[in-house]
């Protein structure tokens, strides 16, 4: 019985390490993804970016769209062969789920004057540590036109009150946590008590 409560908290424990793990990001801090803000200013005092970690684009409808573009479409300010689009709503968190370079642009005519973001995913090593080095880097430009509403990430996004960057779990495992802190706690308790 010791065995298996012991087996439990180690379990528990992991799981609640990763869900640690992974950061939440709005994007543009307070002022959003808006015209007007200095991207690579905020990727530079934000990075590094790890595999997991979420961005959140905060935006008035409307008014703006968040692109995924590659780097020739970054470069260019052109959404012609975008990767997803999105425009609904108020808000888009995006899922880094994979260690590399990411662009985003704006195609409402705002991607030329700096509404745009480069944002480069590293794998984390299995201390938690960065593997490679230390770049992550944003530009600036505007385009305009409009938006197909394709995404590839469904996932709720956080909470529209989340820090610039925070050591919460991803969207996806919020709900799981409360559970897992009680399992742990009851399983402590158990522990305790058998001992």
């Amino acid at each position: 019985m010791e065995m298996r409560v012991a087996l439990l908290l180690v379990a528990v424990a992991a799981a609640a390490s990763a869900a640690a793990e992974a950061a939440n990001y709005t994007v543009g801090d307070e002022k959003g993804w808006n015209p007007d803000v200095d991207y690579t200013a905020w990727v530079k005092k934000h990075k590094p970016f790890y595999k997991g970690d979420w961005l959140l684009f905060e935006y008035q409808n409307g008014r703006s769209d968040v692109v995924q573009v590659d780097e020739v479409g970054y470069d260019n300010c052109d959404k012609a062969n975008a990767v997803t689009s999105y425009s609904k709503g108020h808000s888009w968190a995006f899922q880094l789920k994979e260690a590399k370079d990411y662009y985003f642009i704006c195609s409402y005519g705002y991607c030329y004057s700096g509404m745009k973001l480069h944002v480069t995913a590293k794998s984390k090593t299995a201390g938690g540590k960065q593997s490679g080095d230390d770049s992550s880097s944003s530009s600036s430009g505007d385009d305009s036109s409009s938006s197909d509403d394709s995404s590839d990430d469904s996932s709720p996004p956080p909470s529209k009150k989340s820090k610039a960057k925070s050591a919460a779990a991803p969207p996806a495992l919020l709900a799981a946590t409360p559970f897992a802190a009680v399992a742990a706690a009851a399983a402590a308790l158990l522990l305790n008590r058998m001992l």
